[in-house]
C-alpha cells in the first residue's frame, strides 16, 4: 500500500468523481477537529494525474486547518477504475449518501457494469434490488446501456432470461382430500423447488451447451395473483415534479452556495485553497451564469 503525503496544490478535483450534491459543513468541522485521527485519503494515479477519489470532506477540513500537504493512499489505474471505487466506497463509511446519491450511485456502477445482475449490484452497493431493477429501466429506456440478454451473478457465472420471484407457495406439496400430498405434486415440488435455487435470482442458469436450464412446466399457487405476473408488470412511474417546484429547489440550492461563500471565515480559507480547487469552483459558477443567460434569452 503506497500512503504518503502529497501537496493539496497536486490534487485535481474532478466533480465527476463526487457522487455527492455537496459537502456537508458540520462534518467537515467534525473531521477539522478530529484531523490526526482520520484516514488517508484515497488518489488515483491516472496519466501522472493524482485524482481525488474519496476523501472530499477530509481535503475541506484540511483547507480549513491550513494544512499544505494530506495523508494519502495512491491506487494506480484509469478514471474508469477510480470512478469504479468512487461508486462504492461512500456506501460504507463517512458521511451517508442521501436519496438522490445513492441513485447515483447505482446509475454509475451500472454504467460501468451493465452485465451484472440486479442482485449482484444491490449487494455490492447495499441498496435494494428493486431499486437497481428500476434504475437499469431507465438507463436501458434512455439507450445509456444496452439491455444484454444474460447477466453475471456473484459467483461470476452467465445466465440468461427473465427470472421469477419465488412465491412462499409455490414449492408446498398441494393437500389432496385425504390430508397427504400425492406422488405428482411431490415430484412437481421437487422440480420447482431445483428451478427456485439458482445462485443468481434474477434468471436462469446456462447449461454447458449453452441453453437455458429447463424450468418445471407446472407451477401452482395457493391462492392469489402469480407473482410472474407483477414481476413482469411496468414498474409504478413517480411523479416528475412540476418546473416550478423544479426551479424553487433549485434557487434554494444556489441560495445555499451564495450563503457558504459569505461565512466568517471563508474568504481567509479562499485565499488558502489550492488553484485547482478555486479553478473548479470558478468554472461551474461562470457554466451556471452563462447558462443563466441562455435561459433568460430563449
Amino acid at each position: 500500500m503506497d500512503i504518503r503525503n502529497v501537496a493539496l496544490d497536486d490534487l485535481i478535483l474532478d466533480p465527476n468523481l463526487n457522487l455527492r450534491d455537496r459537502l456537508d459543513d458540520f462534518t467537515v468541522e467534525r473531521y477539522a477537529e478530529a484531523w490526526d485521527r482520520l484516514p488517508p485519503i484515497t488518489v488515483y494515479d491516472v496519466d501522472e494525474r493524482w485524482l481525488l477519489a474519496d476523501g472530499f470532506h477530509r481535503h475541506a477540513a484540511a483547507i480549513m486547518l491550513g494544512k499544505r500537504t494530506i495523508p494519502a493512499e495512491i491506487r494506480p489505474g484509469s478514471f474508469n477504475d477510480a470512478l469504479d471505487y468512487v461508486s462504492s466506497v461512500n456506501l460504507f463509511h463517512g458521511l451517508p449518501l442521501s436519496r438522490t446519491e445513492r441513485r447515483r450511485a447505482v446509475e454509475v456502477k451500472l454504467k460501468l457494469h451493465h452485465d451484472w445482475s440486479d442482485r449482484r449490484t444491490a449487494e455490492e452497493l447495499g441498496v435494494s434490488r428493486e431499486l437497481v431493477a428500476k434504475i437499469r429501466k431507465q438507463l436501458i429506456d434512455g439507450h445509456q446501456i444496452p439491455n444484454n440478454p444474460g447477466r453475471v451473478g456473484a459467483d461470476g457465472k452467465l445466465y440468461t432470461t427473465a427470472g421469477l420471484p419465488k412465491d412462499p407457495n409455490e414449492n408446498r406439496p398441494r393437500d389432496n382430500e385425504g390430508g397427504g400430498a400425492s406422488p405428482e405434486a411431490a415430484e412437481r415440488g421437487r422440480r420447482n423447488m431445483s428451478a427456485a435455487t439458482a445462485p443468481w435470482d434474477d434468471a436462469a442458469p446456462v447449461k454447458a451447451g449453452g441453453a437455458p436450464a429447463a424450468i418445471a412446466e407446472e407451477v401452482h399457487f395457493a391462492g392469489g395473483v402469480d407473482p410472474r405476473i407483477i414481476a413482469m408488470s411496468a414498474p409504478i412511474e413517480v411523479e416528475a415534479p412540476s418546473i416550478n417546484e423544479l426551479l424553487e429547489v433549485m434557487a434554494r440550492q444556489i441560495v445555499d452556495v451564495v450563503g457558504w461563500t459569505q461565512a466568517e471565515g471563508f474568504v481567509d480559507n479562499y485565499r488558502g485553497a489550492s488553484p485547482n480547487a478555486r479553478g473548479v469552483f470558478h468554472a461551474a459558477v461562470i457554466k451556471l451564469a452563462a447558462r443563466a443567460d441562455q435561459l433568460r434569452r430563449a
